[in-house]
């Protein structure tokens, strides 16, 4: 299991730092394009160009920052344990993978700094709603160039595996976020995953100024 697991993180560190690249400028490119991937998999065209002629559909060319700043959000802690099997819970398995990638990355790579919105078995509320908010907060405080939260699921049906990843659905950061993460899923494919694809979840509660729901994990 252990092996499994530094394989797993291992595998991730380079997509994530291909994900971490700056807007030449440090400037993000608005996307104007409405469609986007929803909670039941459905994907928008990305095909549409930025008012600067740009296509938001691709990562910008250029080195990486002096500086990449790398918010890992192990998922859950405290009360909150995630799913569960033959004893392992989620909230344990997401710490091991973020101090994985957060050794591996320190070890093997300069200018890249790690942030963990927890190192500990705890949580940041007992509201689950502003336990994620406070959660994006550490990203938004530390200026990161990415934030990525790790989670496990668990399933009766022992035949199913996979991968998928949750992205942001605002529209200025939607395109880059489905790169990052499609770059992640194919990483994973490679331990022999199935690609379940990007998704994302809109707030129940919770709207901008236009009535447009904001995004559930407060991303």
């Amino acid at each position: 299991m252990k092996k499994i697991l530094k394989m797993l993180a291992i595998s991730m560190v380079f997509v994530m730092l291909v994900g971490c690249s700056k807007f030449p400028g440090g400037s993000e490119k608005e996307n104007s394009n409405e469609n986007q991937s929803n909670e039941n998999g459905n994907e928008g065209s990305n095909n549409q160009k930025g008012e600067d002629g740009t296509d938001p559909g691709k990562l910008p060319e250029g080195d990486l920052a002096e500086d990449i700043i790398l918010v890992l959000d192990p998922g859950h802690g405290g009360v909150f344990g995630g799913a569960s099997y033959d004893g392992r819970n989620e909230k344990d398995l997401t710490l091991i993978v973020a101090n994985y990638v957060k050794e591996y990355l320190e070890e093997n790579y300069n200018g890249v700094q790690i942030v963990l919105t927890r190192t500990d078995d705890v949580i940041m509320s007992n509201d689950v709603k502003e336990d994620l908010e406070l959660r994006a907060q550490i990203a938004k405080d530390a200026n990161a160039d990415a934030f990525v939260s790790l989670h496990f699921n668990a399933a009766e049906d022992h035949n199913q595996n996979g991968s998928m990843v949750f992205i942001s659905n605002r529209d200025n950061v939607t395109n880059v976020s489905k790169l990052l993460a499609e770059s992640i899923l194919t990483e994973l494919e490679g331990l022999g995953l199935k690609n379940h694809g990007t998704k994302t979840r809109n707030s129940n509660d919770t709207f901008d100024e236009k009535g447009k729901p904001l995004d559930y994990y407060a991303i």
